[in-house]
């Protein structure tokens, strides 16, 4: 055919992991959006969509109102198809917290639900058809492995799983691919269901778990996602000659703190002059899905909690390099720096111990366990009330109850719970026990359980008794017993512990 066909088709099928996109509940945009407004946001959206696909060497194939379709075929040198196309579904969840932020900022009054998207991955054979006249064409696929995609995108909001990958699929993917849950989706025009794998990240390392933040190094720092400490960087010459990262609408002034995986700027936000703090993945791991995953999460989790006892969270987007997120600067330092060698003074502690208790009770009524509650990650503002931060390993409760089983410990060895050290579901209480162990330490600058492995550290959290208070402390061991119970359906919840505290009210 000549290049002004109307109609023109592959000769040859392609093999291609297929991956449908769709946005849920669109009718819901078009119903409480102008169309100015829907445009202006859609095309926000496939702007960025459009980049993704370009990096992961794909091919956009068709655009619809609310869906897409991409195909990621064989390239010479690049990685698997399959492995493209997981890449590319992983980092569409950076994009859909960002639209949730962007309508709540354009459109405040619209009343619209959480924007959200549904993606299916399958791989197979297609055929590749070229529709419209010369220079205005587009491809379109066809075939079993499209249909296949579309149904597994639209089944995701009834399984309520962002990613759904066909096991076949899965499996050529490769090293590094971790699922959770698994389920069989069938259809009329099915042969035999599909079996499917919910696709949480791919690591791009072989052997690294950057889940596993029980480690020793560093005074048992878990060596990723670690609270920034202000206090640590002072003006000089190495913010003088770093070379600072460039956002635009914030002048980045100096570091603040880093991480393994993250680092934190103090900047400044140019259209009011208030400072905030840009978190930072680093740009080595930016391209690492899990990692991307993970950051997101964070800002995913966060963005539903407000309350002046956790770290607020302002904005996230996306430099050349890097992923970032705006949080609220806080330059009291952190609750470890305030203990340092001598603890708090009762009063303080117990301040701290309610502050935090409080926004436990809004963090877990939103179905969020924070599951690395230390004293770096709490964080005082210039009045010393307390804030709780750093979500980088935070889960939602349904999350973890639906694992059955964690797959790594994420958490500091000298605060964890015992069913952390065990590896067992964990729920709200896993928070209520850390925090018990924070308040021995505030009162004491001790920690709980000391040893010199990690495994005597692990042991004494499974078997050994609670620390005991000194003597002017004793009237709050009952308290402390409550908070650090090893069975922790013995523990308090945080509503239950709060309660307990007003009775010690005249004590303190």
């Amino acid at each position: 055919m000549d290049e002004n066909s109307a109609v023109s088709s592959s000769a040859m099928p392609e093999q291609v992991a297929v991956v449908s996109v769709i946005i849920r509940d669109f009718i819901h945009l078009t119903e409480r959006l102008s169309t100015e407004g829907l445009a202006r946001l859609m095309g926000n959206y496939y702007e960025k969509v459009e980049a993704l696909v370009a990096q992961q060497q794909g091919v956009l194939s068709s655009v619809s109102n609310h869906g897409m379709l991409v195909t990621f075929p064989f390239v010479p040198a690049s990685d698997h198809p399959a492995r493209r196309a997981l890449r590319f579904s992983l980092s569409i969840a950076l994009i859909a917290y960002q639209m949730r932020f962007l309508i709540r900022q354009s459109f405040p009054e619209a009343g619209l639900d959480h924007f959200g998207i549904g993606v299916g991955i399958h791989s197979g054979e297609v055929m590749s058809t070229q529709l419209g006249v010369a220079p205005y064409m587009q491809r379109v696929v066809s075939g079993h492995a499209v249909a296949v995609a579309s149904l597994l995108a639209g089944k995701s909001k009834e399984l309520d799983w962002n990613v759904v990958c066909s096991e076949q699929t899965c499996e050529a993917i490769g090293r590094g691919v971790r699922v959770r849950r698994r389920a069989e989706i069938g259809a009329d025009w099915l042969k035999q269901p599909v079996r499917v794998v919910e696709v949480l990240v791919v690591r791009e390392v072989e052997g690294e778990d950057v889940e596993a933040t029980m480690r020793m190094a560093r005074g048992s720092r878990s060596g990723h996602y670690k609270a920034f400490e202000p206090l640590l960087f002072e003006p000089g010459e190495e913010a003088i000659q770093m070379n600072l990262p460039q956002v635009p609408g914030y002048r980045c002034l100096k570091p603040v703190g880093r991480g393994g995986m993250s680092s934190v700027f103090l900047a400044e936000r140019l259209s009011d002059k208030k400072l905030m703090a840009l978190k930072f993945a680093d740009s080595s791991v930016s391209e690492d899905s899990e990692v991307l995953y993970r950051f997101v999460e964070e800002y995913g989790l966060l963005e539903q909690v407000r309350h002046p006892h956790v770290l607020q969270i302002y904005d996230q987007g996306v430099t050349d390099d890097a992923v970032f997120i705006v949080m609220e600067y806080l330059p009291g330092g952190t609750l470890k720096q305030r203990i340092g060698q001598q603890g708090l003074e009762a009063g303080d502690a117990w301040r701290v111990l309610r502050e935090i208790v409080q926004a436990l009770i809004e963090v877990h009524e939103r179905g969020i366990i924070h599951r690395d509650i230390k004293p770096e990650n709490i964080m005082l503002r210039d009045d010393g009330s307390a804030v709780l931060g750093d979500f980088g390993v935070a889960r939602r409760m349904h999350e973890v109850r639906a694992d059955g089983c964690l797959e790594a410990v994420v958490a500091t060895p000298y605060f964890m719970s015992p069913e952390q050290a065990l590896g067992m579901p964990e729920d709200d209480r896993t928070d209520i026990y850390s925090m018990g162990a924070v308040f021995y330490n505030m009162l004491t600058a001790l920690k709980p359980y000391t040893g010199d492995t990690l495994e005597s550290i692990v042991q004494q959290h499974l078997t050994a008794a609670t620390p005991s208070l000194q003597p002017k402390y004793r009237h709050w061991q009952p308290l402390l017993d409550g908070m650090m119970a090893k069975d922790k359906s013995q523990r308090h919840s945080a509503r239950t512990l709060m309660a307990h505290m007003d009775t010690f009210k005249a004590m303190v």
